[in-house]
C-alpha cells in the first residue's frame, strides 16, 4: 500500500518528529524547511505510515487531548515496577514534556484554529512542567547508577486535570 500525504497532514496529526526522525534524517534544516512550505503531496509506504504512527490517529485541532492520550500511551509502554508500585523514569517525563511542542516546527504557517491550539498545548505543557517540579522523586539503582523516579500514578493525574 502506497499513502500519499503532504507535510501538513502528518503536522495536523502530531507526526511530524517522528516522520523527520525516521525518514528525513538525511536532509539538512533548510531542505525540510523548503519541503514544509512548499506542502506537495509525497508518498510514504505501508511500514514507514506505521512506523511513524499514521495507521492509529485521526486529525484533531484539539492538541491538549492529542497530547493526552500520547502521555497516557508513553505511561502504559514505559513504566516500570519496584516494590508493587509503578514508576516512569524523571527523565523521561521531562523529554516527553519538552519534545511534543517539537511536533510544530516553526516554519509552519498554521491557521488560526491550529495557532490557538498550539498556543493552548504549550501552555498546558509549560503548567505541567511546572507541575512536575512539585512531584516526590524516587530513586532506585539500575545496573549500578541510580535512576530518579516519578510515581506513574502521579503523571496520570497531572494530565487528568
Amino acid at each position: 500500500m502506497i499513502i500519499t500525504v503532504t507535510p501538513e497532514d502528518l503536522i495536523r496529526r502530531c507526526l511530524w518528529s517522528d516522520y523527520k526522525r525516521f525518514t528525513l534524517r538525511s536532509k539538512s534544516e533548510l531542505e525540510i524547511e523548503i519541503l514544509i512550505r512548499e506542502n506537495k503531496p509525497m508518498l510514504l509506504t505501508e511500514d514507514d505510515a506505521y512506523a511513524i504512527g499514521l495507521l492509529k490517529v485521526i486529525e484533531t485541532d484539539n492538541l491538549v487531548h492529542r497530547f493526552t492520550v500520547h502521555v497516557r500511551e508513553m505511561l502504559n509502554i514505559k513504566s516500570t515496577i519496584f516494590d508493587k508500585n509503578v514508576y516512569i523514569s524523571v527523565r523521561i517525563v521531562e523529554n516527553e514534556l519538552e519534545n511534543f511542542k517539537k511536533r510544530f516546527p516553526t516554519y509552519w504557517k498554521a491557521d488560526m484554529t491550529y495557532e490557538k491550539s498550539i498556543k493552548d498545548l504549550n501552555e498546558f505543557i509549560e503548567k505541567l512542567q511546572n507541575l512536575i517540579k512539585t512531584f516526590e522523586i524516587f530513586e532506585f539503582k539500575i545496573k549500578e547508577k541510580k535512576v530518579r523516579f516519578f510515581q506513574s500514578k502521579d503523571i496520570k493525574k497531572m494530565i487528568d486535570i
